[in-house]
């Protein structure tokens, strides 16, 4: 006979119900043997002392996290119970008890564990340099820095006030971004290499897009769709304003170099686009303006013995701004430790849930 009891019914919500698995609020394990049927299920053989190691290494990591990053500002502390408790089948039981602090310790934890055994990226762990260097190597011949300063394709190029490449992310970021996302796995992770232009006017990003596009510095083919994002410039107002000045060119009304300023003049002062659906970064301000997208590379491995070399795709991402919205960027509600600060807050009362109520 089925049980009607809510609880079990919490974990096909998980399967079925689109609701996250860290979102659940309690396991429904009754022995050691269902502890490690669990793992078992989850990819670790209990009986094997290397996965034993490896599960033991994710709950330090988690220990390390909740203590550095989510508790670091107020008044809680892990109980020693659970800080010392190195066998993650007790932590599954306790995570399994009806209700108390020790059950929403022992959840926390496992939701924390569950993200950094998802961090992880094998590809990136194992080749990071490599994949590094073969995704800047695209850019790197286009930018040139001389005594006029940095522009985008050479001496008749795009002024640039800055190209910055993004530092590789820490296990830390990684696990708060993990945590934030209803998915919840290191395949939703796109930004673990990317690179930012910064130009002197809003129209020049546009500029940017299609110097990339044109010059084959991005495959249009592997852009990401569902990652893409303008609201920095109306593109449909953009690309009506060329069609009107070119076709002013071909008069000869105006000259090419006067085109590109009336069309600089003319995106100075437009509003900013909204994004066409809500953000997939609910913590970006709505002062962020920029354009940006997700692109895959190719990313290729010499073999080291000889034999066939290692190829598959990695994501980079790629954000191009204007002089005065990287400015906003940095400032008041945009600012980075604003939006820090927002993302901390959701990820403390999504990890310790209850345990902000004592």
């Amino acid at each position: 006979m089925l049980s009607l009891d809510g609880s079990p019914w919490d974990l096909t919500r998980a399967i079925i119900g689109g609701e996250s698995a860290i979102d659940v609020p309690r396991l429904l394990l009754r022995s050691v043997s269902d502890a490690e049927q669990f793992l078992d299920c989850y990819g670790f053989d209990w009986s094997r002392p290397s996965h034993r190691l490896e599960v033991e290494s994710f709950r330090r990591q988690s220990i390390a996290f909740i203590e550095e990053s989510l508790i670091d500002e107020i008044a809680l502390e892990i109980p020693n119970e659970i800080r010392e408790c190195t066998d993650v089948r007790q932590l599954l039981l306790w995570a399994s008890e009806p209700s108390g602090a020790r059950q929403s310790w022992a959840c926390s934890t496992l939701r924390v564990m569950h993200t950094v055994a998802h961090a992880h990226s094998y590809f990136n762990d194992r080749y990071a340099d490599t994949i590094r260097q073969q995704v800047l190597k695209r850019f790197e011949p286009h930018l040139t820095l001389d005594e006029t300063g940095l522009s985008l394709g050479g001496d008749l190029g795009i002024p640039l006030v800055d190209f910055e490449v993004k530092p590789s992310k820490p296990l830390s970021s990684v696990v708060v971004k993990l945590l934030h996302k209803a998915e919840n796995v290191a395949a939703d992770i796109f930004d673990r290499i990317g690179v930012r232009f910064i130009t002197r006017e809003r129209f020049d990003a546009l500029m940017v897009v299609k110097y990339l596009r044109t010059n084959n510095v991005v495959m249009f083919a592997n852009i990401k769709p569902s990652r893409s994002r303008n609201t920095l410039l109306d593109l449909d107002w953009a690309l009506k304003e060329i069609d009107r000045t070119e076709s002013l060119v071909a008069l000869g009304v105006i000259t090419p170099e006067e085109q590109i300023t009336r069309l600089r003049e003319a995106a100075r002062g437009r509003p900013f686009p909204g994004p066409a659906e809500p953000s997939y970064n609910p913590f970006s301000a709505v002062a962020y303006h920029s354009i940006q997208f997700t692109c895959r590379q190719l990313i290729r491995i010499p073999s080291q013995d000889g034999g066939e070399e290692i190829q598959f795709f990695f994501p980079y991402e790629i954000q191009i701004l204007d002089e005065n919205s990287y400015q906003q960027s940095r400032e008041g509600l945009a600012g980075h430790e604003m939006y820090k600060a927002r993302q901390k807050d959701a990820v403390m009362r999504r990890v310790l849930g209850p345990l902000l109520d004592f």
